[in-house]
């Protein structure tokens, strides 16, 4: 079972936002990230779960954007432009449709490479990413502070491709809730160390690449030689009724 390390005071303040948001028809979406690392043997080195507190200025974009049935702003970034930057050139991208996840250009969202399902081997796509930067987070960030890149070299790990979205409704909590997950391979001889996890969103030859969270780990995780990380996003909603 892992390792639930969210505080109690703020859990506290989460489980109430859910439970106004409901009652108030207010849609509250959560989101909850998990990390686990195994040895070849099935030992757990690692694991843990908590919230995904980083929900950055492009999801807000792209919210308010689709909810508000409206387009696209001009190329500044910040207050007040509705926009996004991309994560892949840091390019400020808009348009005169809608942007983001609600099909820009009708992509189907659950089939790799498009959503959030990253394809193998790559690291400048979509999907779950995993970095070496500590760096603090902010509402700002686009990127990764360091994406650590696919490979069997130093610093380096072999990266799957993402999984396909596991759909779930619980009638008792009337809570949907969505679930990615991806695994990150240690074929170094030496350890990695993972800092921070990120999840972004690609519409293929649209160009759009964004990314959507980034977490800062409360703690490094130490991925050994021959270990896996897998690293789990799960996005929730509680309805009213």
């Amino acid at each position: 079972m892992k390792n639930y390390i969210e505080s109690e005071a703020s859990e506290k303040e989460y489980r109430e936002l859910a439970r106004l948001g409901a009652k108030l028809r207010i849609p509250v979406p959560e989101c909850f990230l998990e990390m686990e690392v195994t040895m070849p043997d099935g030992k757990v080195c690692h694991s843990h779960s908590q919230r995904s507190h980083s929900c950055v200025r492009n999801l807000y974009n792209v919210i308010v954007c689709n909810v508000c049935g409206i387009n696209g702003s001009d190329l500044t970034y910040g207050p007040g432009n509705i926009n996004f930057k991309n994560f892949s050139n840091g390019g400020i991208s808009h348009s005169a449709t809608p942007m983001g996840v609600f099909g820009y250009l009708q992509r189907d969202a659950e089939s790799s490479p498009y959503g959030y399902i990253g394809e193998v081997a790559q690291t400048n796509t979509g999907g779950i990413k995993v970095g070496s930067s500590d760096t603090p987070e902010s509402f700002e960030d686009y990127q990764l502070g360091a994406t650590i890149n696919h490979g069997t070299g130093a610093g380096q790990l072999a990266i799957s491709v993402g999984s396909s979205p596991v759909k779930s409704y619980d009638a008792g909590t009337k809570t949907y809730s969505v679930t990615y997950y991806r695994f990150f391979n240690n074929n170094s001889s030496g350890d990695v160390t993972v800092k921070e996890s990120g999840l972004a969103y690609v519409d293929g030859s649209g160009g759009i690449y964004l990314m959507t969270a980034r977490d800062v780990l409360p703690s490094p995780i130490v991925i050994p030689a021959t270990g896996q990380l897998k690293v789990t996003y799960t996005i929730s909603m509680i309805y009213p009724a």
